[in-house]
């Protein structure tokens, strides 16, 4: 009886359970933390190809929209410039120039801009001559152009050169000079960004500084020039004449000729 009884009762005890155990190693998931690290990463990565876009990228690209712009703007002064000599020779009584200017330069006309001084010796004599040239010049982040006395200059940080000659000859041969002067009168100013109109005509009065034409017989001159634009200047005198310039003084050594003549032409010039 007892015999049965314990058998009984052992059925009836609870053992305790053992915990569950894993068939493996325990396994710490950091899945999440690397997506968060990942997506900071990308993250910075972008803004730093935008910041550098901007740093590098956008002022290069901004530099090279400026230098075609101002390439375009040559070209229309070239053709300003063709314009000019047909009012001042008198085969157009008016020509109307469109310039496509850019944005934040300046377009204007200052008849004080360019200053020429010759000094003529001939005949015992000494004669001292400054005619106020004017100019039509645009600026802008890229440099200058201008168009003074017949002639198209462009002006870079590094210094200026002469895009376009003008009528001032000399005959090595012969010793025959010729000086074409064209002198602009009148003041204008406007903003860059559109299509800017420049009316030249012609003024119908006179204002010489010459008896136009002056001629002077076997003697020499000397030149000098007040502008931004003068060591182009003094580049084109020195070539076609056969000169140097005093870098102290300003003035060109002497030019001897057998024949100077001079002519003055006047024009008027507008903007709309």
């Amino acid at each position: 009886m007892k015999r049965n009884s314990s058998k009984r009762d052992s059925k009836n005890v609870q053992r305790p359970r053992r915990p569950f155990r894993s068939a493996g190693p325990a396994i710490k998931s950091d899945r999440a933390v690397s997506e968060v690290i990942g997506y900071v990463i990308i993250f910075g990565i972008v803004i730093l190809s935008i910041g550098m876009i901007y740093a590098v990228g956008f002022p290069v690209l901004r530099s090279s929209t400026d230098a075609t712009q101002f390439k375009s703007i040559e070209q229309g002064f070239l053709i300003l410039q063709t314009d000019l000599f047909k009012v001042a020779l008198d085969q157009a009584p008016v020509r109307t120039t469109k310039l496509g200017t850019a944005e934040g330069g300046s377009l204007r006309s200052d008849p004080d801009a360019c200053n020429l001084t010759i000094e003529i010796t001939h005949g015992g004599t000494r004669d001292n001559h400054t005619i106020a040239m004017g100019n039509i010049e645009f600026n802008s982040r890229v440099g200058s152009v201008a168009c003074e006395n017949g002639a198209v200059v462009v002006k870079y940080q590094a210094g200026s050169v002469m895009l376009s000659n003008p009528r001032m000859f000399n005959s090595t041969d012969q010793g025959d000079i010729l000086f074409s002067l064209v002198k602009i009168n009148d003041s204008f100013s406007s903003r860059g960004g559109g299509i800017a109109q420049v009316t030249i005509s012609n003024p119908r009065f006179n204002e010489s500084i010459f008896n136009t034409p002056a001629v002077y017989e076997k003697g020499d001159l000397r030149l000098k020039f007040d502008s931004v634009y003068s060591d182009a200047w003094e580049r084109f005198i020195i070539d076609e004449f056969d000169t140097l310039f005093d870098p102290t003084t300003g003035w060109s050594d002497e030019i001897p000729f057998k024949k100077l003549v001079i002519v003055e032409y006047i024009v008027s010039v507008d903007v709309g």
